[in-house]
């Protein structure tokens, strides 16, 4: 429990008096805390279930944008992965609107790029075939697949966290890669702690990845991809857009700097590094009567002085 200090210098502009923080690790039993009145305020619905309570408080569901990506990091120094084609037709095969509206139903937004909407620093990227049809998409992977010498039956290994909502979209990947371009995928469950071990070593194939922005710049993301980051599970390099992300920090002129952030983000994803899968949001319940809320705060990030409770 925190409590309004007296002594803080904008203490007459605080309302609330004091902060009861609730330590609950099950997505349901917070909701149902939030149900009998125990609570005001579910940290994050759980996957899947965004359109139901949607129905149930409807004046009190609350859905962020985030600035987070949902990605699988491909190994790109593996024999089979390290042919651009094969990683291209992986990430068109996926078809993230379904896997956003079916599969995790929270009101994720497919993504196609290292930086998401509403980074400051850099417009997101698009690939022109996010735009065709499942089938041409489909067709030109196969090709691309024959052309790379892979056919049908090829094995690859998918490293997991043991999770059930990660478990739910790298089944649908996995199904994906099988049905539409014979692709078998292994998937591989394991601690949190292996994965990130594994990912770090280079000991995998496709592994699952994920990254929440610290700040609100598109450097935050690019750290994902550039050649000497620590966090780029990928091993991928590429020069130009590391000199490009070099020249951006450099300028004092924000739309150069963006302009340039923007031209270093597309030259990487061109090269497939990883499959962005779906940029995050925030599904979660707030009591009508807990005002300062915002549906715009993209770090998801509050002060106990932000908020107060409406008379009712």
């Amino acid at each position: 429990m925190l409590a309004k200090s007296p002594t803080d210098w904008d203490t007459k502009n605080v309302q609330p008096t004091k902060f009861t923080y609730l330590s609950v690790e099950d997505g349901n039993a917070d909701v149902k805390l939030y149900e009998s009145g125990e609570n005001d305020f579910v940290a994050q619905l759980r996957p899947g279930t965004c359109k139901k309570y949607q129905t149930q408080f409807p004046k009190e569901i609350r859905n962020s944008p985030m600035l987070g990506l949902r990605y699988y990091s491909f190994l790109n120094t593996d024999p089979v992965l390290k042919d651009i084609r094969v990683r291209k037709a992986l990430s068109m095969a996926i078809d993230r609107v379904i896997l956003a509206q079916r599969v995790t139903a929270d009101g994720q937004a497919p993504a196609y790029g290292v930086t998401v909407t509403g980074v400051a620093g850099a417009d997101p990227t698009r690939y022109d075939w996010a735009r065709w049809p499942m089938d041409k998409r489909v067709a030109e992977a196969k090709k691309l697949l024959a052309e790379a010498g892979v056919s049908a039956g090829t094995k690859l290994k998918f490293a997991d966290n043991t999770n059930d909502d990660h478990k739910k979209m790298a089944i649908f990947m996995a199904s994906e890669c099988k049905s539409k371009l014979g692709i078998e995928v292994e998937l591989e469950a394991m601690e949190f702690k292996v994965l990130i071990k594994k990912r770090n070593d280079g000991d995998y194939q496709i592994a699952r990845n994920a990254w929440v922005a610290d700040y609100n710049d598109a450097t935050t993301f690019l750290a994902l991809v550039q050649c000497d980051s620590d966090q780029n599970a990928q091993k991928s390099c590429k020069r130009k857009a590391d000199a490009l992300i070099e020249q951006g920090n450099q300028s004092m002129d924000p739309p150069t700097r963006k302009a340039l952030l923007t031209q270093a983000a597309k030259l990487i994803m061109d090269d497939y590094p990883m499959l962005p899968l779906l940029q995050y949001t925030v599904p979660r319940l707030v009591k009508s009567y807990v005002g300062g809320y915002s549906n715009t705060n993209s770090m998801d990030r509050y002060r106990g002085k932000d908020f107060l409770i409406i008379k009712h």
